[in-house]
This record gives structure tokens, C-alpha cells and sequence, in this order.
């Protein structure tokens, strides 16, 4: 069973906040809806406005903001970070805010690349339970395999004790065959011993009784035709005896090749029995292998579902905590529109002291000048009045 690859390194990393930005806020995404992934920028994202960048002309340099009528609402990006760069605070929230641009990119790279693995993991456990599925399969197709070939096992064994006991019969039919023909030759030599016991009485009643001879005779006739009649049937009964004891022959013969056939029959069933034996151990450790293979990919499956429970666990935490630093980006921003209108306050009212005291010194100013204007006016009426003074100085 392979095991889960380990994932990349950093995919499962804590996020730490960018180089530089002493736990600034991350920007938020173009669309702006928190928990919402950003959507895919094959192109690269704009500096400013963060949005995915069309692609670039076959020519040139790759670009970096949106042109006019490209951004947000038809802006042009470029001109808005101009803009923004050119203000006091703009200026100084550049460097910060381009070192949270860089680590949102880092960060968004290896949620892919978590989510990649992920979906691999979910490959290879779907690839491992049709694998388990197929040998399960080709298991059982196995064990009823073997069971039909037990079962012809078995019917032949069955067939080959029906063949036994069907030699035993015919020999038990041949063996009585064989005592009944034994019994008719020794009834033979027994109806032979009586004829010649009567022919020897008979000659004994010649010997004795001269005057029946005639009868004697006529009985020693019919005893001698009576001892031949028992001969013929004693050949007979020998000659059946003979066929009799050849047919048992015969059938001991069938019976030893049945008995062989019996021989070769019990061995193949041993032999089959062995083998049963055998695929029996095999399917048991089969179905012990199949076994280990559940526990394993239970134990597959629940340590991907750990990992899942921790992947989820990790991105709920990352989702919380750009959803808090995107709180802290809107702060920040609200905190930075505050300090820019008060800046545009403190300026205009800058300005308008500024003005009221320019306006102030060029009252003074006028006021001076027409102080010099009088001044010489006056030092000119005495210069003109002085000679005057003079001549009428002479004359008196």
C-alpha cells in the first residue's frame, strides 16, 4: 500500500506575517469578499488594484498595472499608484504594502499547491479501493473455482465406489454361480455312486439270484444308462464348472482393474483433497492478505481524513486570521483616511493662516509703503520749505 506523500514544505506551515511588515495587514483580494478565494491571475496581478492582469501583448516588457479603462470602475492603475506614491502617506505605506503584496502571492501559491495534494490524496484512495475492489473479485472468481473442482472431485470418487460395488456384486454372483455348479457335479458323482452301488447289487443279485438274471440284467442296463446319463451330467456340470470358474476369472480380473481404477480414483481424491487443502490455505491467506489490505486502507483513510480534519482546521485558522488582518488592513486604512483628512485639514487651515498672515504682511507692507510714501512727501514739502525759510531769513 503507498503511503500519503509528504506534502511540500510549507504547505501545512503556520502563516507568518511577510519579512518587513511588523504584522501589517494583508491586502485584500480584488473581489474584496472576505473568505472568498481570489480568482486564478495566469497573467500576474496588478500592483495597485490587485486584480488579475489580462495577458500580454507578443511584444514587450510584462506588465505590472492595469492600463486606462482596464482597473476597478475604469481607473488607471498606474496613475492611482503614481497618485498614491506622490502623497506623504502613499509614500510611506509603499514599501509595507509591496512586501504584503509579495507574501499574499507566496501564500496563494501554497494553497494551491495544498489543494493539489489534496486532490491527489483523493485519487490515490479512490485508486487503492478499486485495486482492493478487483481482488476481491478474482478472490472469489478463485473460490468458486476451487469449489467446482471439490465437487468433481468428489463425483468421481463417488463414481468410482459405484464401480466397486458394482464388481463386488458381479463377483458375489460369480462366486454363487460357482457353489451351485459345484453342488450339481458332486449331486452328479453322488447319482453316479448309486449307479454303480446298484450295478454292483445287481451283480451281487445275478451271483445270488441266477434265476433273476434277466431282471438283473434289464436293471444293469438301465443302471448303466442311469451311470452314463450321470456321467454326461457330471461333464456337463464339470465343463459349466470350467466356464463358471473362468467367467470368476474374468470378473477378478474386472475386479482388480476396478479395484486399481478404485486405487488410482482414492489417490487422485487425495490428491485432490490436498490441493484442496492447499487453495483452502491460500484463499485463507488471501482473505487474510484482503484483510490487512481493509485495515490498511481504513487506517489510509483515516489518516487522510486527520489530515483533511488538519488541512480544514489550518485554512479555517489562515481564513480567520486574514479575516482579522484584512480588519486590520480596514483599520489601518480608516485609521490612514483619518490621518489623511486631518492632514488636509491641518493643511488647509495651514494654508489659511498662511494666507491671513500674507494678507497681514501685505496690509503692513502697504501700510509701510504709504508710511515712506507720506514720509518722503513730508521730507520733500521741507526741503521745498526750507529755502524758503532761508530767503526770509535774508531779508529780514
Amino acid at each position: 500500500m503507498a503511503d500519503l506523500e509528504p506534502p511540500a514544505p510549507g504547505a501545512d506551515r503556520e502563516v507568518q506575517p511577510a519579512p518587513g511588515t511588523a504584522g501589517a495587514p494583508a491586502p485584500s483580494s480584488a473581489s474584496g469578499s472576505p473568505g472568498e478565494e481570489a480568482p486564478a491571475a495566469p497573467h500576474g496581478r496588478c500592483k495597485h488594484c490587485r486584480g488579475p492582469l489580462p495577458p500580454r501583448a507578443a511584444t514587450g516588457r510584462r506588465r505590472e498595472y492595469h492600463h486606462s479603462g482596464e482597473g476597478p470602475d475604469g481607473q488607471d492603475c498606474r496613475e492611482a499608484a503614481r497618485r498614491a506614491r506622490e502623497s506623504a502617506v502613499g509614500a510611506a505605506a509603499e514599501q509595507p504594502l509591496q512586501a504584503l503584496i509579495t507574501w499574499a502571492d507566496q501564500e496563494e501559491e501554497h494553497r494551491r499547491s495544498h489543494a493539489g495534494l489534496l486532490r491527489a490524496a483523493a485519487a490515490r484512495d479512490d485508486r487503492l479501493a478499486a485495486d482492493l475492489a478487483d481482488l476481491r473479485t478474482a478472490v472469489l472468481e478463485r473460490n468458486t473455482e476451487l469449489e467446482a473442482q471439490t465437487a468433481q472431485a468428489q463425483s468421481a470418487a463417488t463414481e468410482a465406489i459405484t464401480a466397486r460395488q458394482t464388481a463386488e456384486a458381479r463377483e458375489q454372483t460369480a462366486l454363487a454361480a460357482a457353489a451351485e455348479a459345484r453342488a450339481a457335479a458332486e449331486r452328479a458323482t453322488e447319482r453316479a455312486d448309486d449307479a454303480a452301488e446298484l450295478a454292483r447289487q445287481a451283480e451281487t443279485a445275478a451271483d445270488a439270484h441266477r434265476i433273476a438274471r434277466t431282471k438283473a440284467e434289464q436293471e444293469t442296463e438301465a443302471a448303466i444308462r442311469t451311470g452314463k446319463e450321470a456321467r454326461t451330467e457330471r461333464d456337463a456340470a464339470r465343463a459349466r464348472l470350467s466356464e463358471v470358474e473362468q467367467e470368476l476369472a474374468s470378473v477378478r480380473v474386472q475386479a482388480d482393474a476396478l479395484a486399481g481404477r478404485l486405487d488410482d480414483t482414492v489417490r487422485e481424491l487425495a490428491a485432490a483433497r490436498h490441493t484442496l487443502v492447499e487453495k483452502e490455505a491460500a484463499i485463507s491467506e488471501l482473505t487474510g492478505r484482503l484483510e490487512r489490505a481493509q485495515q490498511e486502507t481504513e487506517a489510509v483513510r483515516d489518516r487522510a481524513a486527520e489530515d483533511v480534519r488538519a488541512a480544514r482546521d489550518t485554512a479555517e485558522k489562515e481564513v480567520r486570521r486574514a479575516d482579522a488582518q484584512r480588519q486590520s488592513a480596514l483599520d489601518a486604512a480608516e485609521r490612514t483616511r483619518g490621518e489623511r483628512d486631518q492632514a488636509r485639514t491641518d493643511l488647509a487651515a495651514a494654508q489659511a493662516a498662511h494666507r491671513a498672515e500674507l494678507q497681514a504682511l501685505e496690509r503692513e507692507r502697504d501700510a509701510a509703503r504709504a508710511a515712506e510714501a507720506e514720509q518722503r512727501e513730508r521730507a520733500v514739502r521741507a526741503e521745498q520749505a526750507a529755502p524758503t525759510d532761508g530767503a526770509a531769513d535774508i531779508v529780514g
